[in-house]
């Protein structure tokens, strides 16, 4: 077995596993529009947490069908389901060693059939670079390439990047490139998903010591710029990998609400992949934050991203965490109980989405959250989505 292992670990270092597409070319034409559905984008994120508790109930296949019909009551037409949240996937994959707790089942085959029962369009989530503590890495089983880098210290070292206890793929590795664009050709191939979703993790700190020795390899004379550029690269790849594997599907991701965190301390450029595309066919900004907000108010928010410039071939939906809906606000400042007295708040937020005509559409962080709902606030959210 060794000599097998060592081979899959070479085969990883070239474009692509020879089990996946080609690579899209260069000169790719950026898609003149993304394929949203055609009426306005009502969406609802899964996390891992849910996807787990589902599909490890006693009728995995009736308790996520039962849930997505709960969701088409909220007028729900697409999910984001977490597909790999640390490392770990819900489906069988060449790349990341399945969840445990899942006991080899296709969890996202399930969904997969779950969502096309119920007239919902499937958006395969992924946190591009997290992966797991040191402690749960050192337990995982299988040829999964990211079992086969761990275990080996030369390829750990080359890939892997620890930061406060948790593995990470390091962003300016050359293979990280290549391994998600090879994870996002295998979902595509294997589920045919209505697309691909990239959540706001990317670097997890701004020290420097996350990646001292291969930035001063470098020779970049800006830490910040240097590691934007990486991101930059990792999304493009991603996004060419989503269209080469079928032109009609969404690339999209979810940065932070705040922009200048996301450049200068997740370094992440939306604002730059906004307006030049080619990084995400539809940007969804997680507007967590209620209208009293010290630092970020909700309407001030809004706009800011809204007045984004952005190429045509860039859609925006705006991200709501109903999440917070009955709880405190500690990062709020003055406005820390907003959630908790402020009527109506996510009906009144999602209207003021889908009143702005340059918008597509609204996502709800979590799914969880909007079903429990008290009966009024479920009421009144969905009054305000019939409305538009």
């Amino acid at each position: 077995m060794p000599h097998i292992r060592l081979l899959l670990l070479i085969l990883l270092l070239l474009p692509l596993t020879a089990c996946t597409a080609p690579p899209p070319q260069e000169d790719a034409e950026i898609p003149a529009q993304v394929h949203v559905p055609a009426d306005r984008l009502s969406a609802a994120w899964i996390p891992y947490f849910t996807a787990e508790r589902l599909l490890t109930a006693a009728d995995p296949q009736a308790a996520v069908s039962d849930y997505l019909q709960q969701l088409r009551g909220f007028g729900i037409n697409a999910v984001f389901v977490h597909v790999t949240a640390f490392g770990e996937s819900i489906y069988p994959s060449l790349y990341y060693p399945q969840l445990p707790a899942l006991h080899g089942q296709d969890g996202l085959q399930l969904f997969s059939d779950a969502c096309t029962e119920n007239g919902i369009a499937l958006h395969a989530w992924l946190n591009p670079l997290r992966l797991q503590t040191e402690a749960v890495m050192e337990q995982q089983t299988g040829d999964a390439a990211l079992c086969l880098w761990f275990r080996s210290s030369a390829f750990r070292t080359a890939n892997l990047n620890i930061w406060d206890g948790r593995y990470y793929l390091d962003p300016a590795a050359e293979t990280t490139g290549k391994f998600l664009t090879g994870a996002v050709t295998e979902l595509m191939l294997r589920y045919h998903p209505a697309g691909i979703h990239a959540d706001d993790y990317f670097y997890p700190t701004t020290a420097p010591e996350f990646d001292a020795d291969t930035f001063a390899a470098s020779g970049a004379a800006d830490l910040g710029d240097w590691r934007r550029e990486h991101i930059t690269a990792l999304m493009q790849q991603m996004y060419k990998a989503v269209h080469a594997a079928d032109e009609n599907a969404v690339f999209s991701v979810s940065p932070q609400g705040d922009l200048q965190k996301n450049r200068d301390a997740l370094y992440a450029d939306v604002a730059a992949w906004c307006e030049t595309g080619g990084c995400c066919d539809l940007v969804i900004p997680q507007l967590y934050y209620g209208y009293r907000h010290g630092r970020c108010p909700f309407a001030e928010m809004l706009r800011a991203w809204v007045m984004l410039p952005r190429s045509d071939a860039v859609q925006m939906a705006v991200g709501l965490g109903i999440y917070k809906y009955g709880q405190t606000d500690p990062n709020a400042g003055s406005g820390a109980d907003e959630w908790l007295t402020g009527e109506n708040l996510p009906a009144v937020q999602t209207e003021d989405v889908l009143t702005e005509p340059s918008l597509c559409g609204v996502a709800y962080y979590h799914a969880d959250a909007l079903l429990a709902l008290p009966e009024q606030e479920a009421s009144a959210l969905k009054n305000a989505s019939a409305r538009h």
